[in-house]
């Protein structure tokens, strides 16, 4: 099981090889993360939105992207994905099957003292996995046999939508 409290950083450190491998991946990144996303926005500018607080619009423009053969990761706070985008997630990317990629960040509470707005707990898994989102949870998921790396190689291969959440 992973301790560190929130693994941010890490997972858009870790995209970074397989953005170079592969001109499919963006990062679409919801006004949010500024300091966790420069490395890899300076290194690949032309491949890094900041869509602004448009959660919704968001997952729409990452359904688009998808139905075009690009595989889009969006980045926002875990609440605000799951209950302002939650309709958009569904319908346009699960029915769909769409290969896009969600991190939803501040599990567990991270964000706690920003206020209730900001948290949901682990209702982001339980609604996910009812809509049948895939859901890739380090918290619970590394074990001796696993790793973070394993994980986010799991999710970022897989040819179909996953929810990392960090």
């Amino acid at each position: 099981m992973i301790t560190e409290t929130n693994l941010r950083k890490e997972i858009i450190d870790k995209l970074v090889p397989y953005v170079e491998n592969d001109e499919r991946f963006y990062l679409l990144v919801c006004d949010m993360g500024f300091g966790v996303v420069d490395n890899f926005r300076a290194k690949f500018p032309q491949r890094y939105y900041n869509m602004g607080i448009m959660e919704q619009g968001t997952v729409g423009i990452a359904a688009g992207m998808a139905m075009n053969g690009l595989i889009p990761i969006v980045y926002c706070i875990v609440n605000f994905l799951i209950f302002r985008a939650l309709e958009q997630i569904r319908n346009d990317i699960v029915k769909q099957n769409l290969n896009v990629k969600f991190i939803g960040t501040g599990a567990n509470n991270y964000f706690k003292f920003l206020g209730d707005s900001h948290c949901c707990g682990t209702e982001d898994k339980k609604i996910l996995e009812i809509i049948g989102l895939k859901v890739y949870d380090p918290y619970i998921a590394i074990t001796h046999k696993n790793s973070f790396d394993d994980l986010i190689n799991n999710w970022i291969t897989e040819g179909s939508p996953g929810y990392f959440r960090v």
